[in-house]
């Protein structure tokens, strides 16, 4: 042991990779930053006021031990204002407090603002990012921060903006940025407003960039013409493209058809009503006439059968994995006729009272599927499904998922009734796994002889109860998925170690 004594001084956190947006690490953060300020960046941290009443020693902050800045890849603008926020929190009376806590009554909102601005310029000066997240609603402090010299911004390769304020500094920067990056590969956007100006300022970032590889628009603003129009800009590079919340993508068919690289197209709407009217007005037909992909990946979500047949169509031979959620005769034609080469099956099933099993399990059927994903919030219907399904599930089937609601009755009878041999079982119950579902899990899987593998969904406080269980929230479920190597678990103890594969 060194004979050190301690200084009884309290330590700036000395790894030079900080946990940024940990809940708990909001003072961390704010500490490892602050120390990095230089005497400008220190300065703007305090009020006029504030600097003629205290003498020079109060601007002095403990130096680091790294320049933690440099280390910063991601600037999640949003995130790192509820940090500040959480920050002011917890703030005592340690050395660190007593020097950023405003010393003027009602200055404790202004601080936080001149922090964030006083932490952009030094991520501006100091940091080599990857990526940006901006949020209108967050608004920046300057846009001179993030254009002026050498900007940080520069080399970004993704893009996250979300622009629901109109006259914003964000909407400003986000027209600017077109003159500054041009090496963008992923976009995302949400676009809120019906403002012609954001849509013009979009479409020009969207043409400055060199190679963009992935575009994702989300917003219901009718204004989006020239966000399409510019697509066709990248029309050589483009591998993904999603539409989250647009009812009236169809008119871009014709601009993605001419993306001779697209390898995934996702469409998603929040009107499921409007799916499932199977008589309402549309115009696939004339839409889509004359477009063609070479896609590999297709998800649409609540989209009119007639549109998703239409569209289906349109993928080519060539397509390995669909998602679907609305379902009818006309769907499954499209499919069995047109992408039979499909070896991912994703299908929600309807949440209606009268529902076709011939349907589904004519799709089923029809497939030489390998992994086979079954979602829907009627527990009725996906029961009715699981016993239906048993015995004409694909023998090239080696994976099958369940997600939400469904009974372990239901399970029971399809896995000791289904005579194909696959070897791994997804479990995404929308209940809490507790001890006693867990013991009916394990007899069922215990049972099956060529079940290797069992996946277990433990995120249920993550929102499936609310039943609104979603894919994009793959990597908080990643955290939570509990593998169970079946083999070892039907091990006989009294089995010598040298034959239990570990």
């Amino acid at each position: 042991m060194s004979g050190k004594k301690s200084t009884g001084k309290k330590s700036i956190n000395p790894s030079p990779n900080p946990l940024l947006y940990k809940t708990g690490s909001s003072k961390s953060l704010i500490e490892s930053y602050v120390s990095c300020f230089n005497q400008d960046e220190r300065r703007i941290l305090f009020s006029d006021d504030e600097l003629s009443s205290v003498d020079d020693d109060f601007l002095h902050l403990p130096s680091p031990l790294f320049e933690y800045a440099a280390f910063l890849k991601e600037l999640n603008y949003p995130v790192l204002r509820k940090a500040v926020r959480k920050c002011y929190k917890k703030l005592g009376n340690d050395e660190f407090s007593k020097k950023i806590k405003p010393k003027i009554p009602g200055l404790e909102i202004s601080r936080q603002a001149t922090i964030m601005k006083a932490l952009c310029k030094l991520f501006m000066r100091s940091s080599l990012l990857d990526s940006a997240i901006f949020d209108s609603i967050d608004d920046i402090p300057a846009v001179s921060i993030f254009t002026r010299g050498q900007t940080s911004l520069a080399n970004i390769t993704k893009l996250v903006v979300l622009i629901n304020n109109e006259s914003s500094n964000t909407s400003i920067l986000v027209k600017k940025l077109s003159a500054i990056c041009t090496g963008i590969r992923h976009l995302k956007v949400d676009l809120s407003v019906d403002d012609p100006i954001e849509a013009e300022n979009l479409s020009t970032l969207i043409r400055a960039q060199q190679s963009l590889l992935t575009f994702e628009l989300t917003g219901f603003a009718p204004r989006i013409n020239p966000i399409l129009s510019a697509l066709e800009s990248q029309a050589s590079s483009l591998t993904f493209v999603k539409f989250n919340h647009i009812n009236y993508q169809w008119t871009s068919l014709d601009v993605l058809g001419k993306c001779s690289n697209l390898r995934t197209i996702e469409f998603h709407s929040d009107d499921e009503k409007f799916s499932q009217d199977f008589t309402a007005k549309d115009s696939a037909s004339t839409t889509v006439t004359g477009v063609s992909y070479s896609l590999r990946t297709l998800k649409l979500v609540n989209q009119i059968p007639k549109v998703t047949a239409a569209v289906i169509k349109t993928g080519g031979s060539s397509l390995k994995s669909l998602w679907v959620n609305t379902m009818n005769t006309e769907v499954v034609q499209a499919i069995l006729r047109s992408t039979t080469r499909i070896v991912h099956l994703y299908l929600d099933v309807a949440d209606i009272h009268e529902i076709n099993l011939d349907n589904y399990l004519q799709l089923i059927h029809g497939l030489k599927l390998f992994h086979l994903r079954l979602s829907s919030t009627n527990m009725r219907n996906l029961d009715a499904l699981l016993r239906a399904m048993a015995k004409i599930v694909p023998s090239s089937l080696r994976h099958f998922e369940l997600e939400q609601d469904y009974s372990l009755p239901a399970l029971g009878e399809f896995l000791s009734n289904c005579p194909v041999p696959f070897t791994e079982l997804s479990l995404f119950p929308n209940v809490a796994v507790d001890t006693e579902y867990l013991t009916t899990v394990l007899r069922f899987t215990k049972e099956r002889k060529s079940l290797k593998y069992l996946h277990l969904n433990l995120s249920w406080e993550y929102g499936l109860a609310t039943k609104k269980f979603t894919r994009d929230m793959d990597k908080e479920i990643q955290q939570c998925i509990y593998t169970i190597n079946l083999d070892l678990l039907r091990c006989d103890y009294e089995t010598p170690k040298k034959y239990i594969v570990t």
